[in-house]
């Protein structure tokens, strides 16, 4: 099976946010909202997005987003924003690539250039237990992120309600993360370490015409616990039929100890149109 499905984004807003492992997981995601609203390793993508591809036939899935903004007058704005994901699906292996590319420009000058490409393989080995890994490689001028590069893997654990409509997913797991740092006033900086890096991924299909999901990442340097990394991403999708939805996604990343001069917390809103074919 092929489908792809492609997006249209109108606006686009960044700002430089078994009775005892069921409740255990709720405290837990509960307590991880909390963290993460007041106040990059990997980038999130355990999401919602993920989610509903497992739910799905085996097969071959594709998407393509495509935004586009452009501005001018009194200032000239330009901000261009790719991402691709395909996924491929069997009775006990989910296998997917994922690539985005963000660059805005304003009156000629770079304000945000940044992009990644993300490879994963899940193997199931029960209903509720699944084993993952991963690699990724990413750069983000914006946080003075020249190259990073992460290899890695984990466990994860699915609890789900018995209708399916509520699942909860918490994971588990090490990477090893090598990143080069381009600080024009210290120079590059290049660091090697090992992260623990976890999360909470809650989705939930509250009706025909209204889902939601939320995806917590907690990362920690396993040698200095100071060094860690808080990353979010919530979605409420209103479904309008079967192929046209309005997305409403936000994205928050904090981490604790930045570059030099670089804000410790980012914060991105989208909402737009969704088509599906």
């Amino acid at each position: 099976m092929l489908k792809c499905q492609f997006y249209f984004t109108p606006n686009q807003h960044i700002c430089p946010i078994s009775n005892i492992v069921f409740r255990s997981a709720i405290i837990g995601f509960v307590c991880m909202l909390l963290t993460c609203l007041p106040v990059a390793a990997q980038v999130n993508i355990f999401t919602g997005e993920t989610m509903k591809q497992m739910q799905l036939q085996p097969g071959w899935y594709n998407n393509l987003n495509l935004d586009l903004t452009y501005r001018t007058g009194n200032t000239e704005l330009l901000t261009l924003r790719t991402r691709f994901r395909s996924d491929y699906l069997s009775k006990k292996h989910h296998s997917f690539i994922f690539g985005s590319l963000q660059q805005g420009r304003k009156d000629g000058v770079f304000f945000t250039n940044k992009g990644m490409v993300h490879g994963r393989i899940i193997r199931k080995l029960s209903n509720l237990i699944l084993i993952e890994s991963f690699i990724q490689k990413q750069f983000n001028e914006s946080i003075l992120l020249d190259d990073r590069n992460l290899i890695g893997g984990g466990i994860r654990f699915a609890v789900r309600s018995p209708k399916s409509r509520h699942n909860l997913y918490v994971g588990i797991g090490a990477m090893l993360e090598h990143e080069n740092i381009k600080d024009d006033e210290i120079g590059n900086i290049t660091t090697r370490i090992v992260r623990s890096t976890n999360y909470i991924n809650w989705t939930a299909r509250i009706d025909d015409r209204l889902s939601s999901s939320a995806t917590g990442y907690y990362q920690v340097h396993v040698r200095h616990l100071a060094d860690y990394r808080i990353l979010f991403e919530g979605r409420i999708m209103v479904h309008l039929t079967t192929k046209l939805g309005i997305p409403l996604r936000v994205n928050f990343r904090y981490d604790n100890e930045p570059p030099t001069d670089i804000k410790k917390h980012d914060l991105e809103l989208f909402n737009g149109l969704s088509y599906t074919f």
